[in-house]
């Protein structure tokens, strides 16, 4: 058995002597997450390794016979992933522990003690694969309810943005958020910021002597970034400081007509834009964007149906219920369409689709019922380690979750002991095999 803590310690020290070449202190890349973000990036376009996962919960499942596609065809439920077969494994699977109060559950299977073994299977990859990231796992929402999160750490809620402008604003802005004691999205202002704001107010207290002196460190600080600058094998892009967003125009706050905080759809397509970004300069390799809560509150937007989704699985036809559930596949699309179109600056000559998984993860099999059979799960990505464009069917969630520890390469890392071991084996080992290639 590996001594896994030795491999994260080595890429750490390898980090490290990357930011001294480039003359970063550790203080200033531990205040500066742009700063980290843009130093991981360089590090693993050095070591060719890099590798990201993005979880996505889509509530209440999906109904029976409406949602696995037949080979190409895709179904009622899976129409809005046409044009993406050929990077998509759709696997019909049994939903452990299905029904309401329990989408944590869809994120593995917990021991709920108060360490690593309860913490949910973003937050065990995270401390993996965003061990040198400014952020381990950022997670985002889309009108969530905050007393259900499906994320955990240490068995507690991992807290959830559900605002899209504050998600951004936090990752990309000068302005650390309000009220995020737990750190999870917290923004620490830039070092070199701090410090030149204490420069100007000192400068006007002391004598020309000391201003002088003030000034060479000045200049000092300049130099540290034109260094930094020059370590990185990109130019520290305008698209990181302030990376494109809302390009449609999608208001990012205030209701609608049966609605909580905006347009479904587009809360999620702005969410997936945020995980683009932060993913594209560097800030971290894991993400977790939940759509909705257990209870399906939320409205669509300009489907047939107008009720909310909780009620298309009890007042409606199997019909609406698919209609409202394809309504989830098309937010999780256009995630994926966004990462097959975006080159990936950590691998140049690729796409972040092909160092990057998207996984999809439900709380039931059918909503309709509660029950857990033949609930929908979906893995998107073109990482060789993964089979591509697959319809399959058999095994249950837990063991679809292995199956992404396995494809990401992480396999060492699973294992109950936590001085060598990172992932809980949620499923005692079992793997999807016919997931990976």
């Amino acid at each position: 058995m590996k001594d896994t803590n030795a491999i994260v310690h080595r890429n750490r020290r390898d980090f490290l002597r990357l930011a001294a070449q480039a003359g970063v202190t550790g203080a200033l890349y531990r205040a500066s997450p742009l700063v980290a973000g843009l130093l991981a990036t360089r590090s693993a376009h050095a070591q060719s390794a890099t590798k990201r996962v993005v979880f996505v919960y889509a509530s209440n499942g999906a109904p029976n016979g409406m949602w696995l596609p037949n080979g190409t065809t895709l179904n009622a439920a899976t129409a809005a992933y046409e044009g993406l077969q050929s990077v998509c494994n759709f696997r019909e699977v049994e939903v452990v522990a299905s029904g309401h109060g329990n989408p944590r559950k869809s994120m593995g299977e917990l021991r709920w003690g108060q360490d690593w073994t309860g913490d949910t299977i973003d937050q065990q990859i995270a401390s993996v694969l965003s061990a040198n990231t400014p952020y381990g796992a950022i997670t985002l929402g889309v009108q969530t309810n905050t007393q259900d999160t499906i994320s955990r750490k240490s068995g507690d809620r991992v807290p959830f943005q559900n605002s899209p402008a504050a998600a951004y604003e936090q990752l990309f802005g000068s302005r650390p958020p309000v009220g995020d004691s737990s750190g999870f999205l917290a923004r620490k202002q830039s070092v070199m910021d701090v410090n030149r704001a204490a420069l100007a107010q000192l400068k006007n207290r002391l004598g020309a002597f000391e201003r002088a002196t003030l000034e060479k460190h000045e200049t000092a600080l300049q130099e540290v970034e034109q260094r930094l600058v020059d370590a990185v094998s990109f130019t520290p892009a305008e698209e990181c400081t302030s990376p494109p967003w809302n390009a449609n125009g999608y208001p990012t706050t205030g209701p609608i007509p049966g609605g909580d905080v905006g347009v479904f759809a587009h809360q999620s397509d702005l969410q997936s834009d945020v995980i683009v970004a932060a993913m594209k300069c560097g800030l971290t390799n894991v993400a977790t964007l939940q759509l909705g809560w257990h209870q399906g509150v939320w409205y669509a937007h300009d489907t047939a149906y107008r009720g909310d989704h909780h009620g298309s699985c009890h007042s409606a036809p199997a019909e609406a219920n698919a209609e409202m559930t394809n309504y989830m596949s098309r937010c999780i699309a256009y995630l994926v369409n966004r990462l097959m179109a975006e080159d990936d600056p950590a691998v140049p000559g690729s796409k972040l689709i092909d160092n990057t998984v998207v996984v999809q993860v439900t709380d039931m099999g059918d909503g309709r019922d509660h029950s857990g059979g033949d609930g929908p799960n979906m893995i998107a990505t073109r990482m060789p380690s993964f089979k591509q464009g697959t319809v399959t069917r058999g095994g249950n969630n837990l063991q679809v979750l292995e199956a992404v520890v396995e494809g990401l390469g992480l396999g060492q890392y699973k294992g109950s002991n936590p001085d060598l071991h990172k992932i809980w084996p949620c499923a005692g080992g079992q793997v999807t095999g016919d997931l990976l290639a």
